[in-house]
């Protein structure tokens, strides 16, 4: 498996390749959230940035300004860890 991870405020996005499609976890230390799966890389992080913007200014309404392009970098082996709970 490979893949990248990006913060959106308190929230850390990861996006994981495995087999023929990518897998979108979202995560702080007190929640995790799973997205769909997604057929592209593009697809997957631009679901799981849309998935924290609704999470934190929609559904919790937090008072924190929208970010704009997120800077994935690839995922390091204590990644695999969030991604097996």
């Amino acid at each position: 498996m490979s893949g990248f991870k990006t913060q959106y405020h308190y929230l850390t996005l990861v996006v994981i390749s495995e087999f023929n499609e990518w897998k979108v976890v979202l995560h702080s230390p007190s929640m995790m959230i799973q997205g769909t799966h997604q057929f592209t890389e593009a697809k997957a992080k631009e679901h799981a940035v849309a998935i924290a913007r609704t999470y934190i200014h929609e559904h919790k309404h937090d008072e924190l300004p929208v970010l704009g392009e997120a800077a994935w970098i690839p995922t390091a082996p204590e990644d695999w860890l969030i991604w097996k709970a």
